[in-house]
């Protein structure tokens, strides 16, 4: 079983295993839920953890899986978002594991409203009571002008312009925000252009095309190095 929703403001929910994920970072942060049983999350340094929810800090090396018959569900949100810079702060730069509530009243919440609502709701619960983390606005500013066309992003020069800040500068705030480079974002917003591209039944090939890779190759890296897996076990999850 799976299930997806793409937020208005880049959010992506998935519901449902993509099968065995190799070990991948990216400029998102990461909330895991076992639906109805544990995930396994294993660390960059070789450690492997059982637990019901996580989250995972923008930029942190991972890999997120399940056992036969468990139901995972991953939330993705931009970490220069107030509710993702938010939800980013818990993890510190690292994971942080929540207590076991959390994925029961997911759970329950996803029986009764689907995925839209389950995310919803933990966002909700996750940001309930820590302070607000609002992002630098000129980062968010950056992000949005390369979401709004990103199989054409400009350069790090020509978006640092565009927002007033000297190149340097900028880049090392995506460093400290997202923990990966502006050309790391740049890809994430690929993917995720794809990804809605998946969703909506296009094919592999259109996909990348459409969300502005030069060809299967430079699609298939990007998918492996954020996301663990191929972009063919990516469609087959999207598409189910």
């Amino acid at each position: 079983m799976h299930s997806t929703w793409i937020g208005p403001d880049g959010e992506l929910a998935v519901a449902g295993a993509f099968g065995d994920v190799a070990m991948h970072h990216h400029p998102a942060v990461q909330v895991g839920v076992g639906l109805d049983g544990p995930l396994e999350l294993t660390t960059a340094d070789g450690v492997i953890r059982n637990c019901r929810a996580v989250v995972i800090a923008s930029g942190t090396r991972h890999a997120l899986g399940c056992a036969d018959g468990v139901t995972p569900m991953s939330l993705y949100l931009r970490p220069e978002t107030a509710p993702g810079a938010a939800i980013n702060a818990r993890a510190a730069g690292g994971v942080w594991i929540a207590d076991d509530d959390l994925s029961d009243c997911i759970a329950t919440v996803f029986a009764e409203q689907g995925l839209e609502g389950a995310a919803r709701r933990l966002i909700g619960e996750l940001i309930a009571d820590t302070p607000p983390q609002p992002g630098h606005p000129q980062l968010k500013q950056a992000v949005d002008l390369v979401r709004a066309d990103p199989a054409n992003p400009a350069d790090i020069v020509t978006i640092a312009r565009a927002v007033a800040l000297s190149p340097d500068y900028l880049g090392r705030l995506f460093k400290k925000q997202t923990g990966t480079s502006f050309s790391a974002t740049t890809r994430w917003i690929r993917l995720l252009a794809g990804m809605e591209y998946l969703h909506h039944g296009g094919s592999v090939t259109d996909a990348a095309h459409s969300a502005g890779f030069t060809d299967g190759a430079h699609a298939n890296r990007a998918c492996w190095e954020m996301l663990g897996g191929s972009p063919r076990d990516l469609a087959r999850a999207l598409s189910e």
